[in-house]
């Protein structure tokens, strides 16, 4: 269960960058910086749902696997927590870390 924990955080700690990037427009209402399909009004809404499911899929799952490394010991603790923080950088890095950029430039429409 561990290895499924860990490798489905490893992949929420991947896209949670953009993730959380896109639901900062939605609540903000800069939608418009990505999508213009949608008002100001429905984009909180969408935002604030996509707010939750990031919650429940990504942070909850984050906090239950580092708590099982924790309790682990402190080297796979740290090691969990490294190989996450790598995990974002390598997010950051590939959208040359402005992720608003990355989602507003027009090859992505």
């Amino acid at each position: 269960m561990e290895y499924i924990l860990g490798a489905w955080c490893a992949v929420t700690c991947f896209i949670s960058p953009v993730w959380l990037t896109m639901i900062y427009l939605d609540l903000s209402g800069l939608v418009y910086r990505y999508d213009f399909s949608m008002d100001e009004g429905i984009a909180g809404i969408i935002g604030a749902f996509s707010l939750m499911v990031w919650i429940l899929l990504a942070f909850v799952p984050a906090v239950l696997f580092g708590k099982k490394m924790y309790l682990a010991g402190r080297k796979h603790f740290l090691t969990a927590l490294g190989m996450a923080a790598a995990l974002v950088m390598a997010c950051l890095i590939m959208c040359r870390f402005d992720v608003v950029a990355f989602l507003t430039t027009p090859y992505l429409r």
